[in-house]
């Protein structure tokens, strides 16, 4: 099953019933730049943090071909399509299970139990504190769909389906595939919180969040790769964090378009191209701006200094609990 029948899946048909409550205006929003640190410093921050503890030092010629190689090859729909690695077997039928309004708790615990990878992930996001906020460990499957109910479920499946995709493994730089694991989760984390207190469709923010950095992990695995074959010394953060800064995000725009999200989505995604201050976007792509800023500021924080973030509570008009919901996220990675 290729990812963007997944999400087509997920995502569901609309729903008839009324919204909870009124959603905001469909109108395009600008972008603001945040008052004490900009959008720039924050980035070049965020970027360090991702390849921290590794060299910077200037890229060699070779290194400077790889990297148009790879830029060039992405440009290609087929080899996007296949840098991204394909879906468990066992989710059509889940899907199928979740959409079927006879399907039982047991019908998916035995699904679900079919595969010992995605198993594990459901149960560690259900026994995290922002999944199961009462606490109380969740041993077993039932336990957990139980718990966390069909939405809740569908928002750790989408996690724990794009978790390996997202979370790859590299030749170098081992933890930043685990950090853009964790930077993409809380911003999907995120996405729902500011969805919810600005009554907007919270699993598609969710799902937003989620999907908004799978262009940086495939530009970043793919360049790996190349480096390997090329036999290069190891390389250092200058051959890995320019070509992500000026590429990632229309590469998340390509493949958001090749999983034929919806258009919502993909329009958020392609306004975070080039995106600065004064720029008009949608809602979801104003959302998604801040969101990312706010959880690429948190990710190279100090656990014990989020308080210093609040000017992003403050300039964004954020939900005042955004960090503390993040904080919930964090060590259950």
């Amino acid at each position: 099953m290729t990812v963007s029948s997944f999400i087509r899946s997920v995502l569901g048909k609309p729903k008839r019933t009324a919204p909870e409550s009124p959603v905001m205006s469909s109108a395009h929003l600008p972008v603001r730049e945040p008052s004490l640190l900009s959008q720039g410093e924050i980035e070049q921050r965020f970027y360090q943090m991702l390849f921290a503890g590794n060299r910077d030092e200037p890229v060699t010629a070779e290194q400077k071909q790889v990297m148009n190689i790879v830029k060039d090859a992405l440009v290609k729909k087929e080899r996007r399509i296949n840098a991204v690695p394909r879906l468990p077997m066992v989710v059509p039928k889940l899907l199928r299970s979740l959409r079927d309004p006879d399907s039982s708790v047991r019908d998916y615990v035995a699904i679900i139990n079919k595969d010992p990878v995605m198993s594990a992930s459901v149960l560690k996001l259900a026994n995290s504190v922002y999944f199961n906020p009462t606490g109380g460990h969740v041993g077993d499957i039932e336990r957990a769909i139980v718990k966390l109910g069909i939405d809740g479920l569908r928002s750790v499946l989408s996690a724990a389906v794009l978790q390996p995709i997202i979370q790859r493994e590299s030749p170098y730089f081992s933890q930043t595939g685990r950090r853009i694991w964790s930077h993409s989760l809380n911003t999907a984390v995120a996405c729902e919180v500011i969805a919810h207190a600005r009554r907007m469709e919270r699993f598609k923010a969710y799902l937003l969040g989620l999907v908004h950095d799978v262009g940086k992990i495939t530009l970043f695995s793919e360049l790996c790769r190349r480096y390997k074959l090329n036999g290069d010394a190891i390389p250092g953060q200058q051959a890995f964090i320019p070509p992500l800064q000026a590429q990632a995000a229309q590469l998340s725009a390509l493949i958001a378009k090749d999983w034929q999200l919806p258009d919502e989505i993909c329009e958020a995604l392609q306004e975070q191209v080039n995106i600065g201050p004064g720029k008009q976007v949608s809602p979801l792509g104003h959302l998604l701006y801040q969101a990312n800023l706010a959880c690429e500021a948190y990710a190279f924080t100090p656990k014990t200094k989020t308080e210093d973030l609040n000017f992003l509570i403050a300039d964004f008009a954020l939900p005042k609990n955004l960090f503390t919901k993040l904080d919930d996220v964090a060590g259950q990675l």
